[in-house]
């Protein structure tokens, strides 16, 4: 991300950034101390930034108050899908496959949820079985690895992995390319479920959360590896995240009622970004990462 403005926090953006989303303009704003920055993914982006900036300061450019929502939210969304299409991707399959996951109970051999967990279910008489992980492996079914991802078992569990999905994954497609996420996804998919698989044994077990864990930790290593380029977010996520996973192994928040976490999902997902992020900042000339 390029920093573009930063001004104090007194002045009010909010009908600047209002005209660069009505034209498109992909942005958003941040706090640093007593100022509010502005950040935009591109070059050309902030080259048109700053010059409509100047004109808005002296009054040449007049932004109407009453915007064009849906013009705006087109706008928006076609610049969306310019900028991060692989993060809109993972987020389109996730809600499409989320029925699938609500509807869990149906455990048949040739049902869509059973394809999709890690194991393969088997059926004895009226009781179902876990295949063997080797078993399942060894009979071509590798698309198993990653496939957990795409199940969730409630509205909770999807909100609040796809907003940091969203969030963490579309700065990391921005600065990297989208290979580098798809690497960061898969990567962190597979060493979350097996992870997993290996702390807790055969069960039921998916979504992104795993993969937001792996994204929190790339981008962790990469700001701190490349701070010229690094992907902007607050130290304060990053800490509230590593808290998160350490409570849950105590099974504090399984309390809630909100059900079990997938712990070993989430370690095994954040050493998976780790390693990417830091795989990553190693291509980076070393110039390059601070000049």
């Amino acid at each position: 991300m390029i920093k573009v403005i930063e001004i104090s926090s007194e002045a009010n953006l909010a009908l600047f950034s209002q005209y660069l989303t009505a034209q498109g303009v992909y942005h958003r704003l941040t706090e640093e101390r007593l100022n509010q920055v502005l950040w935009v993914d591109s070059e050309a982006a902030a080259t048109f930034v700053r010059l409509a900036f100047e004109k808005y300061q002296t009054g040449e450019l007049e932004v109407n108050v009453t915007v064009n929502h849906t013009k705006s939210f087109v706008n928006g969304l076609t610049a969306a899908m310019r900028r991060f299409p692989l993060t809109l991707v993972l987020i389109a399959l996730n809600i499409l496959l989320f029925p699938v996951g609500m509807g869990s109970n149906e455990l048949g051999n040739d049902s869509l949820f059973a394809r999709l967990m890690l194991l393969e279910i088997e059926q004895v008489g009226g009781d179902y079985y876990f295949v063997p992980l080797g078993q399942t492996l060894a009979e071509g079914q590798w698309w198993r690895l990653l496939t957990p991802m795409l199940i969730h078992f409630s509205w909770l569990h999807i909100v609040f992995n796809l907003l940091w999905v969203w969030e963490i994954g579309r700065r990391i497609e921005v600065i990297n390319g989208a290979m580098a996420l798809f690497w960061v996804a898969a990567v962190a998919s597979v060493m979350a479920n097996v992870t997993q698989f290996m702390m807790s044994g055969p069960g039921f077990f998916g979504g992104m959360s795993g993969v937001v864990f792996g994204l929190l930790g790339h981008s962790l290593v990469w700001s701190r590896l490349v701070p010229k380029r690094t992907a902007g977010v607050a130290n304060g996520i990053y800490i509230f995240m590593l808290i998160y996973l350490a409570v849950g192994f105590t099974g504090a928040i399984d309390l809630l009622g909100l059900g079990k976490l997938a712990n070993g999902a989430h370690l095994g997902g954040l050493i998976a970004g780790l390693v990417t992020g830091g795989l990553a900042a190693l291509s980076v000339p070393f110039r390059r990462r601070f000049c």
